[in-house]
């Protein structure tokens, strides 16, 4: 192999850490480079194309790997890489390639859009996906040659239990806006806590001032607390160890890793039934349908009844989606494209 050639990992953001620890994996065999679209100077795309063309004319290309397959910029990268003779991995599963009529939500909403992701698609070597369910989302808009799927590996080192559980029940969600409270079902769980004063609820996520946050703040109940940022780092840990139960109810997930990390604490998830959160849950949490506060209450009530739980979270987590999992399955696949 030419030195100068490298995997170049394209993203919309650099500083994401599931990018950044698979770049990790990556560069204990192969020279790798992150290009995040967001660390671009505007007009980002048409920059990003620029760079791009740069770096194949000078040879410095071994693979392209791109995160997230989004529309306006993928159809373009594939066929610049290939016609440069140049391999491309795909890994998705999210917002990028799905559409939910529940929620009105998902980038596959739109005609050109969809035009724009089969062609992407079926031009890649390989794409990559989240879980089975993203894998069978992925499949409704795009015929690629080969597809699979690449679980998330969870540092199960880092994400572990310390010290006694709490009667705390939380929720991870980026920002915390009009549109997470439906998507992320985080109004459902607030509704739920009504039934359950006994525990204290967390939401925890950057929190917008728009109209829907203020009236769901303001109608809570006492035993709902917004914790008003997305925290990472050892304050996010300790929330996941001192929780007894984690709350996942989305319209919505690929795979759910901020679940998975806090059942890697011994938290006991309880998620809704639909799309990738059963097939990460098993049978070590609860369920209930999405926007259903009193099936949701209730699946609550009884991981808060069932410590035991914990334990097998864990073990869940340990047994399926750890960082070495993940790592031997990632180099397996791009070896696999790259034939060496």
């Amino acid at each position: 192999m030419d030195h100068k050639e490298k995997i170049l990992i394209i993203c919309p953001g650099a500083k994401s850490p599931f990018v950044r620890n698979d770049a990790v994996f990556l560069a204990k065999r192969y020279p790798t480079e992150i290009l995040g679209v967001d660390t671009l100077p505007f007009p980002r795309k048409l920059v990003l194309l620029f760079r791009l063309l740069s770096l194949l004319l000078k040879g410095e290309v071994l693979m392209v790997l791109m995160y997230f397959s989004v529309p306006t910029y993928a159809p373009f990268v594939v066929t610049l890489a290939k016609l440069f003779g140049k391999k491309v991995v795909v890994i998705t599963g999210g917002y990028d390639t799905t559409y939910v009529p529940v929620i009105d939500w998902g980038e596959m909403k739109t005609w050109w859009k969809r035009v724009a992701q089969r062609y992407a698609l079926s031009m890649v070597d390989l794409v990559l996906c989240f879980s089975e369910f993203s894998k069978s989302d992925v499949l409704k808009y795009a015929s690629p040659k080969r597809i699979k799927a690449l679980y998330f590996g969870i540092d199960t080192e880092y994400f572990k239990p310390s010290g006694p559980k709490e009667p705390l029940v939380i929720t991870v969600c980026f920002q915390v806006n009009e549109s997470t409270l439906v998507q992320k079902g985080l109004r459902t769980m607030i509704e739920s806590a009504r039934s359950i004063p006994e525990a204290q609820f967390v939401l925890i996520g950057e929190t917008s001032g728009d109209a829907a946050v203020t009236e769901a703040r303001r109608t809570a109940p006492p035993n709902v607390v917004f914790h008003d940022k997305f925290t990472f780092g050892q304050e996010l840990l300790r929330f996941y160890q001192r929780a007894s139960v984690y709350v996942q109810a989305s319209a919505h997930e690929g795979f759910g890793i901020a679940n998975t990390e806090a059942m890697s604490c011994g938290c006991i998830p309880v998620v809704t039934n639909t799309t990738a959160l059963p097939e990460v849950v098993g049978d070590a949490g609860f369920f209930a349908p999405f926007g259903d506060v009193p099936a949701t209450a209730e699946a609550i009530k009884r991981a808060l009844k069932s410590p035991e739980l914990g334990k097998k979270a864990r073990a869940r987590i340990i047994e399926n989606f750890t960082f070495d999992i993940h790592e031997r399955t990632l180099l397996a696949d791009v070896r696999s494209v790259i034939g060496h």
